[in-house]
């Protein structure tokens, strides 16, 4: 338990130390977002442990004044990100969602930078872009830990080196267009493998400043409509992915037989692909205000032959309010399931017919936010996972998390 007692101290110097004033001069804005995390495994996973590991990203931005008599507006933005430490998933848990969504290699890399033109309702953004930061999300989701609520399993365990999104952005495109106050559609195209690994080694990008485009790396394409009717509590989100590399048969080789039995080269598949949709619904109040009460549900599916998962939804609650006298805390109770394609078990199951099959991976997730004053948060979490890596091989866990995050 040292490293959450570690962060309860900071923490209690924190909610008394004064906000610090936004500096914005002109078209430029600065920030910092720095977050201190400590874990500790009380139970089940690979094995008992704890872990201490943080994040700091700081972002410049430079926007043009809007005026009539100018049709295209013009936007800049580029961003620092520095991860230290190991976190829970690496360090003991062994679990296959990521119990923590900010863990990632030891880096310091230059992070997310482009360049975007508005026009009226459309808006094209050019350079290193994080597919997770403008496609799937849902606002509950992001009050939770585990990467599952945020960028999807069913995205980030079929393609390739988890996609475009955090720790390492992908050279690419973003055309964007608004349908009044209700729609939004959009469409990225990304380069096919941000690490530029097939080994998926984060040492190659660990700067942040190797680019290799094409070969057979293919590209990875997203589409996605968000829809909010006028005077309806409810949030619609429904979209596509897919990936123009090869993809490899989780269970058969190149002639249709076993690849457990045959041992050769797998069967190669031209490209991968998914759908998924959500909603999103508030039941009381607005959104950042006490009493307000949102739920969401989210899922999406790909093709069992040559994907891991075959099919992931995650789902949650929020609170705002909860608790008397702290109107800007937040309290969410969410579940998180991801679901092994049935070949991809049948492949393990033939490999070691001794060994726990491949099955699931399944997490419910309790965690409360509480605002220690205009600039800092301390979040407890707690989280118990059900077939830790996919399987009844290893104990369900129990883990609790503490984060303390700064914002200047």
């Amino acid at each position: 338990m040292t490293a959450l007692a570690v962060i309860l101290a900071l923490a209690a110097i924190c909610s008394s130390s004064p906000a610090a004033a936004d500096e914005t001069k002109g078209g430029w804005s600065t920030g910092l977002d720095v977050v201190l995390e400590g874990s500790a495994g009380l139970r089940g996973g690979a094995t008992k442990g704890e872990a201490l590991h943080g994040l700091a990203l700081a972002t410049i931005e430079w926007s043009q004044a809007e005026r009539a008599d100018r049709g295209v507006h013009f936007q800049t933005y580029a961003s620092v990100l520095n991860l230290t430490g190991r976190g829970p998933t690496e360090r003991y848990l062994g679990d296959f969602l990521a119990a923590s969504n900010i863990e990632g290699h030891s880096s310091t890399r230059l992070y997310s930078w482009w360049i975007e033109a508005r026009s009226g309702n459309w808006s094209l953004r050019a350079g290193a872009l994080l597919a997770d930061d403008e496609f799937t999300g849902t606002e509950g989701g992001g009050n939770f830990f585990n990467s599952a609520f945020g960028w999807p399993a069913f995205i980030s365990a079929n393609t390739v080196n988890t996609g475009p999104a955090f720790f390492v952005a992908a050279p690419g495109v973003r055309l964007e267009g608004t349908f009044g106050d209700t729609t939004v559609w959009r469409l990225g195209v990304y380069d096919g493998d941000a690490f530029d690994s097939v080994d998926g080694d984060p040492t190659l990008t660990r700067r942040g400043l190797h680019y290799r485009l094409g070969g057979d790396q293919g590209a990875f394409v997203m589409s996605e409509l968000a829809f909010s009717p006028k005077e309806s509590p409810n949030r619609y989100k429904a979209g596509l992915w897919a990936h123009t590399a090869k993809f490899a048969d989780v269970r058969d080789d190149s002639t249709g037989n076993r690849l457990a039995v045959t041992g050769g080269p797998a069967r190669s598949h031209s490209g991968n692909l998914g759908a998924y949709g959500s909603l999103e619904r508030t039941f009381i109040g607005k959104s950042g205000e006490a009493g307000h009460l949102a739920g969401f549900v989210r899922g999406g599916f790909s093709p069992a032959d040559r994907n891991t998962l075959s099919w992931a939804l995650d789902t949650g609650i929020a609170c705002t309010g909860l608790f008397p006298g702290r109107p800007g805390d937040t309290t969410a109770l969410g579940l998180a399931h991801g679901n092994f394609s049935s070949r991809f078990a049948a492949n393990a199951r033939a490999l070691d017919p001794g060994a726990a099959e491949p099955d699931f991976e399944q997490v419910i997730e309790l965690t409360h936010s509480i605002v220690l004053n205009d600039r800092f948060t301390l979040q407890p979490d707690v989280q118990y996972v059900r077939h830790p890596g996919g399987s009844t091989a290893q104990r369900d866990a129990l883990v609790l998390l503490l984060r303390l995050k700064a914002s200047f």
